[in-house]
């Protein structure tokens, strides 16, 4: 019997992932996935990190309690000083606070941020946990058309200028997933980062510089942060999810200390504090030093996994089949069709046995666009890391099936 309840306007306007709504077609024996971004399994330090388990017998009266929310302070400043380098200065402690994934992040910006309403200008395409994080705060989106060299910065004033017209106020954010973009796998150009911040500063519209996968790169040389450009209003976000294991469920942002603690106060109400028995591990783990030398395991681990996918979707799609750039570094390959519609090809791709991300799911929808929308139907996302590669050439040969 269904009991009546009486949802929230905001209960009653929110959707479903995209992503976690696509994997239960998915589950099936056999299947050889390249949908989800996942790291690889095979490749987690389970060994070095269960050698850090002992610092819970020296810690566990502090690791079993309550943590401050803002993070536990030895791995605050660890993170201090790892982000030193790459943000242009020394960081203050009440500039970063710890988080429970950076999911939890856009969650708690979009919290002290966002009325019903409110506009966010992203990327397009853009990571599809952002736009469900930001529309179930009711955002409405405006975007930035992308190249090879990520947002097109130049086009910003007047999507800015243009937002303020139809709306009559700014935009309340702008999202740039800076480093290997999910989905996309491009790179802010290192000539659009202080642009990116010079604009953004000078019409008073805060960046959200989300960079989970920047440590991951296996060709080429790293630009600078948008953060480090000095211009203020840049809250730098990372996470350990993919350079260590999700599982930790740890990631950190760096921002202006008002930011900060009013998201910090937000926190308060979600889960009070990121665990701290997780917090107390990893910041053994970086203490130890095992995290610099897993990153240039994983980095090589990911680098022949991406080079196997370059190659086998080379060898295996129909010639003038579809189109992509071999990604630099991050998790993805961003591949355009010839003709058709990404979402046809996934019924006939998941027939054939193999699955991928539809581009479609990486777009605000028509609905929810202030200005004209961009049409990501033609595009798929295909993540290397998960698959063996010998699963990934076997996944590009029914990919190539299901193409015809």
């Amino acid at each position: 019997m269904s009991f009546p309840y009486q949802f929230s306007a905001s209960a009653q306007a929110m959707r479903p992932s995209p992503i976690r709504e696509l994997f239960k077609l998915i589950q099936r024996p056999g299947m050889i996935s390249f949908a989800g971004g996942l790291p690889d399994p095979a490749i987690f330090p389970t060994r070095e990190f269960a050698q850090c388990a002992p610092v819970l017998g020296d810690k566990g009266t502090v690791a079993l309690q309550y943590g401050a929310t803002e993070g536990y302070a030895p791995l605050v400043d660890l993170l201090r000083e790892r982000m030193e380098k790459p943000l242009g200065r020394p960081i203050r402690p009440e500039e970063v606070i710890i988080s429970s994934g950076s999911q939890q992040v856009m969650d708690m910006l979009s919290r002290v941020l966002i009325d019903p309403g409110d506009v966010i200008i992203t990327e397009a395409p853009t990571y599809p946990g952002a736009l469900h994080t930001f529309r179930n705060q009711g955002a409405r989106f405006a975007v930035v058309p992308c190249d090879a060299s990520g947002m097109i910065v130049d086009k910003l004033p007047e999507v800015i200028d243009r937002c303020r017209k139809e709306t009559g106020k700014l935009p309340k954010l702008i999202y740039s997933i800076v480093n290997f973009s999910n989905p996309s796998g491009a790179c802010l150009a290192a000539a659009r980062r202080p642009l990116l911040a010079q604009i953004a500063s000078a019409h008073g519209v805060p960046v959200l510089e989300d960079d989970p996968y920047g440590e991951l790169r296996y060709h080429g040389e790293a630009a600078p942060t948008v953060f480090s450009s000095g211009s203020g209003g840049v809250l730098f976000a990372s996470s350990f999810s993919k350079i260590l294991a999700p599982g930790v469920r740890v990631a950190w942002a760096v921002g202006d200390p008002e930011l900060i603690r009013k998201m910090a106060i937000s926190k308060q109400g979600m889960d009070l504090c990121t665990s701290v028995v997780a917090q107390v591990l990893v910041a053994e783990y970086c203490r130890r030093g095992f995290l610099d030398a897993h990153l240039e395991r994983i980095r090589a681990h990911y680098k022949a996994k991406a080079d196997a996918m370059s190659e086998a979707l080379r060898r295996r799609l129909p010639e003038g089949a579809a189109q992509w750039a071999d990604p630099e570094g991050g998790f993805f390959f961003w591949v355009e069709l010839a003709k058709g519609n990404a979402r046809d090809l996934f019924q006939r791709a998941v027939d054939a046995g193999v699955a991928f991300l539809p581009g479609d799911t990486c777009y605000p929808s028509r609905d929810e666009t202030v200005g004209e929308p961009v049409d990501g139907s033609r595009f798929a996302r295909l993540c290397f890391t998960f698959a063996q590669p010998a699963e990934i050439d076997e996944g590009a040969r029914r990919l190539a099936e299901a193409l015809g």
